[in-house]
C-alpha cells in the first residue's frame, strides 16, 4: 500500500475515497499519525492508501478533484 493523500479532516479523506471509488480504484483510509491511537475519533487527519498499481492513477484523480490545500500529500 502506498500513501497517496493525507487529509486534515476524516471527512475530506472520506470524499477522496468516494472519488477513488467512482473510478474503481479500492482504497483504505488510516488515521494520520496526528490523530492519535482512537480510529473512531473522526475528527483527525487521515491518510488515503491505495495498492501500488493504481498509485499513479490515484495521483491523478485527487490532483484534479481535490481543492489546493485540503490535500498535503
Amino acid at each position: 500500500m502506498v500513501e497517496v493523500g493525507r487529509f486534515h479532516t476524516r471527512t475530506d479523506a472520506e470524499y477522496a475515497r468516494s472519488l477513488l471509488a467512482a473510478a474503481g480504484i479500492p482504497c483504505v483510509l488510516a488515521p494520520d499519525e496526528v490523530a492519535g491511537a482512537y480510529p473512531i475519533n473522526r475528527s483527525g487527519g487521515a491518510r488515503v492508501l491505495v495498492a501500488d498499481a493504481d498509485a499513479s492513477d490515484a495521483a491523478v484523480i485527487l490532483r484534479r478533484y481535490v481543492p489546493r490545500g485540503e490535500d498535503d500529500g
